[in-house]
């Protein structure tokens, strides 16, 4: 956990920093992709203001990920908006409402980012591992996601 605690230490600035939040979460997708090994593709999924039941791309670091809009509730982003839960899938060919984010994905974390309690955000982490995020990275990343809790 020592090297999440300073990529933690890394983040706390940029949260609290006077930044855009789309700059905020470059900067932390930066920090993860370069960070830490197996963190191959990260991406910020937003919630779209002109329509809340859609997610749409944001900010992103490593591998190109698509789909760019996905719909509350489907695949594991949309449930994640829709139920404000982490999601943690070991192995994405045994998840039955996957949306394939890359084609070399085997595993994926996706964490709900709040504001004013509502989910505005989310994290969403794909490994070519598989079963790549075990409790130390989930722990680590809902950390991080508190950080940003009403700072994005």
């Amino acid at each position: 956990m020592s090297d999440y605690n300073d990529l933690l230490a890394k983040a706390r600035p940029i949260a609290e920093a006077d930044l855009r939040s789309e700059d905020k979460m470059q900067a932390v997708t930066a920090l993860l992709a370069a960070g830490v090994e197996g963190f191959d593709c990260v991406a910020f999924f937003l919630v779209d203001p002109e329509n809340p039941r859609q997610l749409l791309i944001g900010p992103r670091s490593g591998a190109a990920l698509s789909p760019t809009h996905i719909a509350i509730g489907q695949g594991v982003c949309g449930r994640v908006a829709e139920h404000a839960i982490t999601i943690v899938v070991d192995d994405v060919t045994q998840e039955l409402n996957y949306l394939p984010g890359h084609p070399d994905t085997r595993s994926e974390i996706v964490l709900p980012v709040f504001r004013s309690g509502q989910v505005v955000a989310e994290l969403d982490v794909n490994s070519f591992q598989l079963a790549r995020f075990q409790p130390e990275e989930r722990l680590f990343l809902e950390e991080l996601c508190l950080l940003l809790t009403d700072r994005i």
